[in-house]
């Protein structure tokens, strides 16, 4: 039984729930500007679900409840939302409905430390358990969430082939212009993508300044503060100089060092060299799938390009370290992972170690 709520002194009687969400953010924003966008996210559904219960954002957080935290899991379970790639309403993904729960049981972590909900932190911590609890899920095994040589091969062909839109007489230059820059530079963030198992994070992060024009490669900034060098195919460093080449850098205001590699090319944007955003990288890569017409077959988004590079890398060397080293990862089991689709490889290896010198020998 949940003790009387007394609501603490050290905070503001006239706080509202909008506000504490937003201090919330703030504060997450302070650590990871990432995270605290995907927090946004799930914390902007919460709203909308308080709404139908008839609460407001301004109204006071004291009407944050167990049950009200514990309700919103099945109200986020049963909610479509318009997909970008095929305009029809689907179900969010249980990734996506976990990080929302997470956002909303962080901010009730934070109000139960500092008293501004009904809930003792001996509360929220058995909360937190079950909110835990019915959202577990156990991630596809690698096999599942890998393209096969012949859905990569099919996206790698799409990007390849220009826009029709380049081939109308009626296209003004400027148009036709960025329409061909769309299209190098997609070109070469599928290439990049493939040939160096980057995360999309860090693929949108990437500066002029981080390129490594002797090795032909770039110096990536990580998880947790690592940096990392990675090497471009020559395909891909091909696409990038081509890509380069028709940006025209040296043009704009500021030197080609401080711009980002893949910059957005859409009229808003004009002249300016602003960076592409995660999300429009993964709306690249769905456009893409739809096109080469493996949108049905498989779920394809730029993570998948990691996982088949992965795959590839460590299958070519066979060494683990290596691959944890290319691929930035801090814990050799995460690494691992891959390890478990070269079983082929490692039958194939076994039998012809051991077993080459044995087949006509008889069981004594």
């Amino acid at each position: 039984m949940e003790e009387p709520y007394t609501p603490s002194p050290n905070r503001a009687p006239h706080t509202t729930i909008a506000h504490e969400i937003e201090r919330f953010l703030s504060q997450r924003a302070a650590r990871s500007v990432y995270t605290a966008r995907t927090y946004r996210t799930g914390l902007s559904h919460f709203l909308t679900y308080l709404a139908e219960r008839g609460i407001s954002p301004e109204d006071p957080p004291a009407l944050l409840t167990r049950a009200v935290a514990l309700d919103f899991i099945p109200w986020l379970a049963q909610r479509r939302f318009a997909s970008d790639a095929t305009s029809l309403e689907q179900p969010l993904s249980m990734r996506s409905r976990q990080l929302y729960v997470r956002a909303v049981s962080g901010l009730y972590r934070q109000l139960a430390l500092e008293g501004t909900i009904p809930l003792s932190y001996g509360d929220y911590a058995a909360l937190n358990a079950e909110m835990n609890k019915e959202t577990s899920f156990r991630p596809p095994p690698i096999e599942k969430r890998l393209p096969s040589d012949e859905v990569i091969e099919a996206i790698l062909e799409a990007v390849r082939q220009p826009p029709p839109e380049l081939e109308r007489d009626d296209l003004e230059e400027a148009q036709r212009q960025r329409l061909r820059l769309i299209w190098l530079r997609n070109q070469a963030i599928v290439l990049c993508l493939y040939s160096t198992g980057m995360r999309v994070g860090e693929l949108v992060r990437l500066r002029r300044a981080d390129l490594d024009y002797t090795d032909q490669g770039a110096w990536v900034h990580g998880k947790g503060g690592r940096t990392r060098f990675v090497r471009f195919s020559n395909q891909a460093w091909g696409a990038l100089m081509r890509y380069f080449k028709e940006r025209r850098d040296s043009l704009a205001s500021g030197t080609p060092a401080d711009k980002p590699v893949f910059c957005r090319h859409d009229r808003a944007a004009g002249s300016r060299r602003l960076p592409l955003s995660t999300y429009s990288v993964e709306r690249l890569v769905t456009r893409l799938a739809q096109e080469a017409g493996v949108l049905e077959r498989f779920n394809l988004t730029p993570h998948s390009f990691r996982h088949y590079f992965a795959t590839r890398f460590l299958g070519f060397t066979g060494d683990l370290a290596l691959t944890q080293d290319v691929l930035g990862h801090a814990d050799p089991g995460t690494t691992r992972v891959y390890a478990k689709t070269t079983k082929t490889q490692h039958i194939r290896a076994h039998r012809d170690l051991f077993d080459r010198d044995t087949k006509h020998e008889e069981t004594p």
